[in-house]
This record gives structure tokens, sequence and C-alpha cells, in this order.
């Protein structure tokens, strides 16, 4: 392994570093193991989360170069008509910022 590459989850090594970590927060062993479980169980809703907006900026971009290569937006303006229904706050957001940075020079 890599000296910059963080350990995967489950592995021994992952343990090691999360009790080193977080183990003090913990009264027993129990409650450490339970703790460690919790977050394995909660890691892939966690990344999915905090990925979003990186997600969502992509695909407002995207969008973007396909509604311009359509030829239905011709500048950031256009953003606000072609947002997805179904987004709001920060994700409504990153998208709309996704969609304008492709007419940036």
């Amino acid at each position: 392994m890599e000296a910059n590459t963080p350990p995967q989850p489950g592995t021994a090594e992952h343990w090691a570093a999360w009790l080193e970590r977080y183990g003090d927060d913990y009264a027993t062993h129990d409650e450490r193991r339970a703790a460690y479980q919790d977050f394995q169980s909660n890691l892939a809703t966690m990344q999915a989360v905090f990925s979003q907006p990186g997600q969502l900026h992509a695909a407002g971009y995207l969008a973007a170069h396909d509604r311009v290569a359509d030829g239905d937006a011709d500048s950031p303006d256009d953003a606000e008509l072609w947002v997805p229904a179904n987004l709001t706050g920060a994700g409504r957001a990153d998208w709309l910022e996704g969609f304008r940075s492709h007419f940036e020079p």
C-alpha cells in the first residue's frame, strides 16, 4: 500500500486507524465495534451525499453542452429553463453553477 493511500474500510488496517482516531470516544470494546459497524453500514450513503455536489455540477455542465449542441441554449441565462424540477436547495445551486460554467471563457 502506498504511504498516501488510506486503508480500505473493513480491513484490519482501517479498523486500527479508526480505533486510533475514534476509540477513546467509546467506553467499551463492544461500543467501539458497534460504532465501527454503524460507520461501515452508512459509508456508501455518506459518500453519495458528500459527492453529490460534484456530480450535480458535472450534470449541469453536461446538460449545457447537450442543450448548446441541440440549439436549445446559447448563454448561461438559459440555465433556469433547463434545471431539473426535482432539484432543490444546494443540489439545484450546484447544477445551475455547472450549467453556467459551460459558458465561461
